[in-house]
């Protein structure tokens, strides 16, 4: 899914274990940071960006066992960066130094890529006690001047000072942004020193920055800056990097415009052999879609600027594997060549929610895409999955921006629609009878759009079929069981896939002197997502909007009618609709229950609201009919 894997890690220090692992709780002295620097000098050297970057931190122990002050870890790329002049040690309390043993270098572990140029170095600290402080600096040489990373002021452990600095050279332009929450708590200075602009950025007394369940990557929250090189002079004149995404296009087009060389008979000899017959082009957009999602295997490369080059499309197409940009290419080519207009285009997922515009540079994307133009309406085609359904984008796609490939020119910025809740969606029809306290009955559920394109994906991919559909099912009721389950059209088609099952549910009802008391309700999505708005800072992030329509179908026992039926319930947020309906026909009691998810990431600010509605809800879902005796 990755172009070159985007600059993902927090800059300077990293921790060994991630900021996600803590040590059990204890009464022992929080350890804390004492100051973490950055600190850039950018000069122009031989005509050409020289950028050094100097970074160290100071941390004082509380608990010697808590990981995040047991190591360090510096990750880097060793095609663009270059890692020099390591010192770790600690100072115990009587003030005696301990230099670290041994400093090490690894490759980065990334799930899907087969190869890659990402390292990191690591050490431990020796003879850490409580009250003990420890010292890290590294130096790090960039090479190419549209790679610089992010600093985060933020980190896992409370800091008191947090600082980057920047010493520019006057013949060098530079663009900055800060992004996250609280950045109004970040002091800013400039000055001037000689033949260079020095900017300062400082944070002090900052909490550590939690992780939190459903949360979206910290770059949506934590406050970070991002600087980038807008332009340098030489004895030539003024060079341009990345001052606009004009400038981020050109640099993008140039690692593209040499692609797909090599003859290309075989894969269109196969575009042919796919869509002979067909006259619409969604038609053959389809069924191209399908081919290349089906028959190629994800394996990424990223080494160097083959990072950011689709490798050729003819041979990815014999070779069948490759990562997003080698099979975006390839989807690409066997669109055009049937007619299709399709353009390679750059975006980012949802992993940062940055735009082009405010930060035009390498960071702003991590994926590759085609984007077709068929009967003048746009489609984001990605097929880097195994069972996205055409014409959808994939989830990690909606509302970002995608960058289009025109020519060396011309470009267009698109954003990805975010698909309509209505559109991934939950239906069921649920009929059940009393035998004593417990119902029994059958479900009929028809899956759409993205709630298809993950149940099909799990289903289709795990060898126990029988224990998922059972957990799938009791989601809902978790002392459902079920028997005779079936599915249908778990493929790659538009139809929903439907899933029937005979259940039981045991003590669900109860006879309290002569009459009957038992919840319509069986199903009951977001029951259990309140948040805790006072401990959690992060924003909590979905996948997809989506929503459900369950119908249910009592029969109601023989010698009994309704003596209570709750009222009926109507909900009607931006964040979340809901609706319970009831209704008697005859002998039985019929209940609609609907609820829309209207949003795919929540705010802070949107907590009270949300949690306000799930109550709501929650109230409404655990309502009981009364039947008495006639």
């Amino acid at each position: 899914m990755t172009l070159k894997l985007n600059r993902l890690i927090l800059s300077g220090l990293i921790f060994i274990l991630t900021i996600t692992t803590l040590s059990a709780q204890n009464n022992k002295s929080k350890s804390y940071i004492i100051s973490k620097s950055d600190s850039y000098t950018i000069d122009i050297r031989s005509n050409h960006p020289d950028i050094q970057l100097f970074s160290e931190e100071k941390k004082w122990i509380g608990d010697k066992d808590d990981n995040r002050v047991k190591g360090n870890r510096i990750d880097y790329t060793t095609a663009f960066e270059d890692i020099t002049d390591v010192e770790a040690f600690s100072i115990s309390p009587d003030k005696k130094k301990q230099k670290v043993k041994l400093i090490q270098t690894a490759d980065v572990e990334i799930e899907d890529i087969f190869y890659h140029d990402m390292k990191y170095k690591y050490y431990y600290f020796d003879g850490l006690t409580e009250g003990s402080e420890t010292y890290s600096s590294y130096k790090k040489l960039y090479r190419k001047p549209q790679f610089l990373d992010k600093f985060y002021f933020k980190d896992n452990l409370d800091c008191k000072n947090s600082r980057i600095s920047l010493k520019i050279s006057k013949d060098v332009e530079i663009g900055y942004l800060l992004h996250g929450d609280g950045t109004d708590k970040i002091a800013f200075t400039t000055s001037s020193e000689g033949n260079y602009n020095i900017y300062n950025w400082e944070l002090k007394d900052s909490e550590n920055e939690e992780t939190f369940d459903s949360a979206p990557p910290i770059s949506y929250y934590s406050p970070h800056l991002i600087f980038y090189i807008k332009s340098y002079k030489t004895n030539s004149g003024v060079q341009k990097v990345l001052g606009s995404v004009d400038d981020l296009y050109k640099f993008y087009f140039e690692t593209t415009k040499d692609i797909n060389k090599t003859s290309e008979v075989a894969l269109k000899a196969k575009a042919d052999e796919l869509t002979k017959g067909l006259t619409k082009n969604l038609d053959k957009a389809k069924v191209v879609f399908d081919y290349v999602q089906e028959s190629l295997n994800y394996v990424a490369f990223e080494d160097g600027m083959g990072g950011f080059i689709p490798r050729e499309a003819a041979d990815v197409f014999q070779k069948k594997y490759g990562d997003c940009k080698d099979i975006a290419n390839l989807l690409n080519e066997m669109l055009n060549h049937v007619g299709i207009e399709s353009h390679i285009s750059w975006i980012g997922t949802r992993h940062n929610n940055y735009t082009y515009e405010e930060v035009p540079t390498p960071i702003v994307d991590n994926h590759m895409i085609a984007v077709a133009n068929i009967d003048n309406d746009y489609y984001f085609l990605d097929a880097t999955g195994n069972f996205s359904i055409f014409p959808n984008p994939s989830p990690f796609i909606q509302g970002k921006q995608a960058l289009l490939k025109i020519d060396a020119d011309h470009y267009k910025l698109l954003k990805v629609p975010v698909i309509a809740a209505q559109n991934n969606n939950t239906t069921a029809k649920i009929k059940f009878t009393l035998e004593g306290n417990a119902i029994k009955g059958n479900v009929d559920l028809a899956l759409k759009g993205f709630v298809k394109s993950e149940f099909v994906g799990n289903y289709n991919s795990i060898v126990d079929k029988n224990e998922l559909l059972k957990n799938y099912l009791s989601r809902f009721v978790d002392r459902i069981s079920t028997s005779a389950i079936t599915v249908s059209n778990n493929d790659l088609s538009e139809q929903s896939t439907t899933i029937k099952s005979d259940f039981k549910i045991d003590q669900w009802a109860k006879n309290i002197d002569g009459k009957l008391l038992l919840k319509p309700i069986l199903f009951f999505p977001f029951s259990d997502s309140r948040i805790d708005a006072v401990k959690r800072n992060a924003p909590y992030q979905f996948d997809f909007k989506k929503s459900y329509d369950f119908n249910y179908e009592f029969e109601l026992p023989e010698g009994y009618t309704p003596e209570f039926i709750p009222e009926n319930f109507k909900l009607d947020t931006n964040l979340v609709s809901a609706a319970i309906l009831y209704s008697q026909v005859g002998n039985k009691l019929m209940v609609s229950q609907t609820m829309t998810l209207n949003t795919i990431l929540l705010n802070k600010s949107d907590f009270e609201n949300w949690n306000a509605a799930i109550k709501s809800i929650t109230k409404y879902y655990n309502q009981n009919i009364i039947l008495a005796k006639k």
